[in-house]
């Protein structure tokens, strides 16, 4: 039929262009029957074909994907190859004359069943007890014997790594030959009235200023930016006096010491009222004859080697921190603070200072109820001592990336027993790496390297870790 057709055309224009065109199908004509026999039927079947040809090929790409992410996902999951059941190791082997080292981490559930299954809370619990049985500050023979027991624990847990860090830091203790004061002295200052005992005569503000502080006694709640701001409005003068506030309010003693600086103190005393810390004496804890020693160094670290590291105070130009304090701080007990406040007269406190010391009524001073202008003398006579620091470390390599770090660490000493503070910390410190080193023995191996860290002089500002920071800060400088 084409070549009929071609042949009727090139006749058409032989006799005088007459324009020749095929008939059109009748609307009931069968199209897909007989295709060859008309070309529009050809031309509308193309596209149709293409559409097709496009989704058949996206189905297809889908199905591939879909497949060989499942494939993947199967393979990954299959990868950890010292895992087995949930909780449980599986050795890893080595093949002889190969590092073989696992290359896929483990997922977190699986990483705390395994720390759920080797912690134990009975060592914990233990450890504290032990740690806690004296009271053991930093540079004392009980603090010393303490690190040298984590060091030997550090070392029969058969780490990659252990190893001492130390310094000579300034710390500051009470002096032994002149004990701090506290007195009650006439209007000029010069004649003792009473003297006031420090019932906890060994507490004391670590790296308080030393000498002695006279002037009327102001009561200034939590010693707060706000609480000084609040006495300068009511009128209330501070300038030259004797500060008392309580712990807490949450400012550290080194913000009450530079607030009251700051508005004029000549002095500061610090006590723990029952409102804010209960002392209850049928329980273990706060006793209202305990005062709270904590030191006032608004900083870290050594503050007479401040952003250096602190070996024996040679390598450096000496110097001093711009955080320590020019004031005498000493803390006390409640009762001694109840002892002190009961006699004061002036205005009555705002709503919200009201403590719960028993037999005082809250007012403000500075004068005292007997009118004859008696005053407040304190005298701190702490002395500064240059001290061994051992910082105790002990480290798992990473099989991965060993040269990053994940470290643990606690504080070690304490001026008291320190039950709650370093010695939770150094009971959990010891029982992760041995925990830890348990699960390496069994094929576990950590991707970065694990850093166990027995910090000294905590409790001073924590001493120990700035210095061996500033020691790493110092080697990066010299490097770069």
């Amino acid at each position: 039929p084409m070549d009929t057709l071609r042949k009727l055309l090139q006749q058409g224009n032989e006799m005088g262009g007459t324009e020749m065109k095929p008939d059109q199908p009748e609307p009931d004509e069968d199209l897909e029957a007989e295709p060859n026999s008309d070309i529009t039927a050809l031309v509308v079947q193309q596209p149709q074909h293409r559409r097709k040809t496009v989704i058949y090929l996206f189905l297809c790409s889908l199905l591939i994907f879909t497949t060989a992410f499942l494939l993947g996902y199967v393979a990954f999951r299959g990868s950890c190859h010292y895992c087995g059941e949930v909780g449980e190791m599986v050795p890893v082997e080595d093949k002889p004359g190969i590092d073989h080292y696992p290359t896929a981490g483990m997922y977190p559930g699986e990483l705390r069943d395994m720390l759920k299954k080797y912690l134990q809370d009975e060592k914990i619990e233990a450890t504290i007890r032990r740690v806690s049985r004296t009271t053991h500050p930093s540079g004392s023979s009980e603090g010393t014997a303490l690190a040298a027991e984590i060091l030997e624990m550090f070392k029969d847990l058969h780490m990659d790594h252990t190893w001492t860090d130390s310094h000579y830091a300034t710390l500051q203790f009470p002096s032994r030959t002149q004990r701090n004061s506290l007195w009650i002295v006439d209007a000029e200052g010069e004649e003792m009235l009473e003297e006031i005992p420090l019932e906890d005569p060994d507490s004391y503000c670590a790296y308080s200023a030393i000498g002695t502080a006279t002037g009327g006694l102001v009561y200034v709640n939590y010693g707060r930016q706000e609480d000084f701001d609040w006495l300068r409005s009511a009128g209330v003068s501070v300038i030259g006096c004797v500060v008392m506030m309580r712990v807490g309010g949450g400012v550290s003693y080194a913000e009450k010491v530079l607030f009251a600086q700051k508005a004029g103190a000549g002095g500061a005393l610090i006590y723990p009222d029952p409102a804010d810390i209960p002392q209850d004496p049928r329980r273990l804890g706060l006793n209202s004859y305990t005062a709270i020693s904590e030191h006032v160094h608004l900083g870290s670290g050594d503050p007479f080697t401040p952003g250096f590291p602190s070996f024996n105070h040679t390598q450096f130009p000496p110097t001093q921190s711009s955080g320590l304090p020019v004031i005498p701080v000493q803390p006390i007990s409640a009762n001694v603070a109840s002892k002190l406040l009961s006699q004061l007269s002036g205005l009555a406190c705002p709503r919200g200072w009201q403590g719960r010391l028993p037999y005082v009524r809250c007012v403000l001073g500075p004068g005292f109820s007997s009118g004859d202008g008696r005053k407040v003398r304190m005298g701190v006579y702490n002395i500064m001592k240059p001290t061994l620091l051992n910082n105790i470390f002990s480290s798992l390599e990473g099989r991965i990336e060993p040269d990053q770090y994940i470290i643990m660490g606690a504080q070690r000493d304490a001026w008291g027993p320190g039950a709650v503070k370093s010695g939770v910390g150094t009971a959990v410190l010891l029982e992760l790496a041995r925990t830890f080193s348990h699960m390496v023995k069994n094929g576990f191996f950590p991707r970065r390297s694990l850093l166990f860290v027995s910090w000294d002089a905590g409790d001073f500002g924590n001493v120990g870790a700035t210095e061996w920071l500033e020691v790493g800060c110092l080697l990066n400088s010299f490097l770069q």
